[in-house]
């Protein structure tokens, strides 16, 4: 029968190191390698803002080369003498044309009525006793010259005139009432400022 004794009991165990050589060379190359990942990490990171910042830049540079170009573009177009020439004729078509449609807006009425609408409305005005020879326009001024063989029929006729929205506010009067024979009476009626004109013109005609 055998027996066995512990003669190494723990106060007589030797003591062991917790740090051996293994121990710290594993630790060091575990340090190693973290740091080399981190590093990469980092370069790989660092090179991905590199390229988006020199894409960045290489994007405003384009940007500002195309804003030279186009700046450019512009100054040339300004300093065109034909280019000019041609802006400079418009504007002085645009600026007759405006005094043009002045002149019109005042030559036919109040309003801004149209002279096919005031001769519309002069032609709906129909009585069959009343036919017209002539109409005068002059700045604003209405004034109109025909016969009748019913003299009875001309305040009928000129009543009407409220009807119509670009005769009724015309203060008309009559200035001349002529019999002329077969052809019945001969009337001029219309804005006072023309009465002359008319019968001026009338007379000259006569003669």
């Amino acid at each position: 029968m055998k027996t066995f004794a512990n003669l190494y009991v723990n106060e007589l165990q030797p003591n062991r190191e917790w740090l051996t050589l293994r121990r710290f060379i594993a630790i060091n190359g575990a340090l190693i390698v973290a740091l080399f990942v981190a590093w990469l990490l980092i370069t790989l990171i660092a090179g991905q803002q590199q390229s988006d910042l020199a894409a960045s830049v290489a994007q405003a540079n384009r940007i500002e080369v195309e804003l030279r170009q186009r700046q450019a573009t512009l100054e040339e177009a300004l300093n065109d003498s034909s280019l000019n020439e041609e802006i400079d004729s418009v504007q002085q078509q645009l600026t007759l044309r405006q005094r043009l449609l002045i002149q019109m807006q005042q030559l036919t009425g109040r309003n801004n009525v149209s002279f096919s609408e005031l001769l519309a409305d002069i032609s709906a005005v129909d009585n069959n006793a009343v036919w017209l020879q002539r109409i005068l326009m002059q700045d604003d001024a209405l004034t109109l010259q025909g016969h009748t063989l019913e003299p009875q029929q001309l305040p009928v006729w000129l009543a009407d005139f409220s009807k119509f929205s670009t005769l009724k506010d015309r203060p008309f009067g009559v200035f001349e009432l002529r019999e002329e024979g077969d052809q019945g009476l001969r009337f001029v009626v219309g804005h006072i400022e023309n009465s002359g004109n008319v019968s001026a013109s009338s007379g000259s005609t006569k003669r």
